[in-house]
């Protein structure tokens, strides 16, 4: 099978299928397709090598963790079927996963975007269907947990959307001789592409251990629902992955001009005698961040799911500068004790920020927020934090909370978990969730 060009995808769409059966699919497999060569791929070519024998395999050159993407332009969604192999190296898991990007209104995948993913593992050994709106991931359906268990798995999967936004998916492991049925859901948020692509997240020791082959696109998918009422009833969508957080305190929610400029990545809540309080930012977008001193809010929710503003700080640098610059992917620590730091976990202190009204983080839990120092104040960024949080679900003097992926959303609680660096935390820096 092959890695078709923008040429080919368009011919497939005006003269039919392009999809082959599981005999041709055998076929093609022992034969190689120089034509994987020849398709201009965009995003980060440096981590990924492509080969007519092998297909698109994740091999970044650092051997680090961390994600990676690549994309191809296609702008069809309706009438549409997808279909793809991906093999694994490992069972992944909530620190290696994979996604195979249907539709996407950018090239970048790592950055906020309006789409539709097919997710390969996680949390659960699992494929399932998701729906992104910008920085949130909305969970349409759960497939079988096919992949439990299995150290390498290898797999198929077949994805359609017809003419009334009924969206199907199938799946087939390698010893599988047909395809089984996972979920039908109509949704239609999204009518327009521009991207299809795939999406690493990894940890070092699996920097290379994904692959996709036998990637295909085609337009003649035939409608069989009726959207006043088919024989065949999809499933509802299932629970959200992001567990709702209680409304925040007199602040507008995400605007676009603030919206993801920084993310909570890394919370010191319950520092070592040794040590000191603190919060680490990341910046998830292609370019610099510029902003004025903002404020961080503690605040924590009753029974009744209200919330209530126990502590409001300024987050200003010690020596009065008005502006606040944090690289592209790059991190700022804010600190009552930058030395402190510096001595405990034996970083650089580069990338950090002493102010001396930073507040203190209560141990028992809660959450924070980031918002703009305005009169009405703009929400930038929320988390929550708690003991249950860590690893074994119990606290850690001295071992902050750290995002397992930093491009994902903060107030999804799966995302976090107990530093593994030896010094407790990885203020300003990477994160160390090998």
């Amino acid at each position: 099978m092959k890695f078709y060009q923008l040429f080919s995808m368009i011919c497939c769409l005006i003269f039919g299928s392009c999809a082959l059966n599981i005999e041709d699919e055998a076929k093609e497999e022992k034969g190689n397709d120089d034509s994987v060569n020849q398709l201009a791929w965009l995003g980060e070519t440096d981590k990924f090598t492509i080969t007519s024998k092998e297909g698109v395999r994740l091999d970044d050159p650092q051997e680090a963790a961390g994600t990676a993407y690549l994309a191809f332009p296609s702008s069809t969604v309706r009438n549409t079927r997808w279909e793809f192999g991906a093999k694994l190296t490992f069972n992944p898991s909530a620190n290696n996963y994979a996604r195979f990007y249907l539709t996407s209104s950018t090239a970048t995948l790592s950055n906020t975007l309006n789409g539709y993913y097919l997710q390969i593992g996680g949390v659960k050994d699992n494929v399932a269907l998701y729906r992104q709106n910008e920085n949130k991931s909305v969970l349409l359906a759960s497939g079988r947990e096919l992949m439990k268990g299995n150290n390498s798995p290898k797999l198929y999967i077949k994805v359609e959307c017809d003419d009334n936004g009924y969206w199907t998916f199938w799946t087939r492991l390698e010893s599988e001789n047909e395809y089984t049925k996972e979920k039908q859901i109509r949704d239609t948020s999204f009518q327009s592409s521009e991207y299809c692509g795939i999406y690493c997240v990894y940890t070092k020791s699996r920097c290379n251990g994904f692959t996709f082959h036998h990637i295909q696109l085609s337009g003649d998918v035939e409608t069989t629902t009726d959207p006043n009422g088919s024989e065949e009833v999809p499933d509802n969508p299932d629970t959200s992955d992001e567990p709702d957080t209680p409304e925040d305190p007199d602040i507008p929610s995400y605007p676009e001009n603030v919206r993801n400029l920084l993310v909570f990545n890394e919370v010191m809540y319950d520092n070592a005698t040794d040590g000191a309080e603190y919060i680490e930012l990341y910046n998830p977008s292609d370019q610099m961040v510029s902003i004025p001193p903002f404020k961080l809010l503690r605040y924590v929710a009753d029974e009744s799911g209200a919330t209530q503003t126990t502590t409001t700080a300024m987050l200003e640098p010690s020596d009065g500068s008005q502006v606040i610059n944090v690289p592209s992917h790059g991190y700022v620590c804010f600190t009552k004790s930058v030395s402190t730091l510096i001595k405990k976990h034996k970083v650089s202190g580069e990338t950090m920020i002493e102010t001396t009204k930073f507040p203190r983080i209560n141990n028992e839990g809660g959450y924070l927020a980031i918002v703009t120092n305005e009169e009405q104040p703009r929400l930038i960024d929320k988390c929550g934090y708690s003991d249950q949080i860590h690893a074994d679900k119990k606290r850690k003097q001295g071992v902050s909370l750290e995002k397992k992926s930093p491009e994902l959303a903060s107030a999804f609680s799966k995302n976090w978990t107990s530093s593994k660096n030896a010094t407790g935390g990885t203020p300003g820096i990477k994160n160390a969730q090998e």
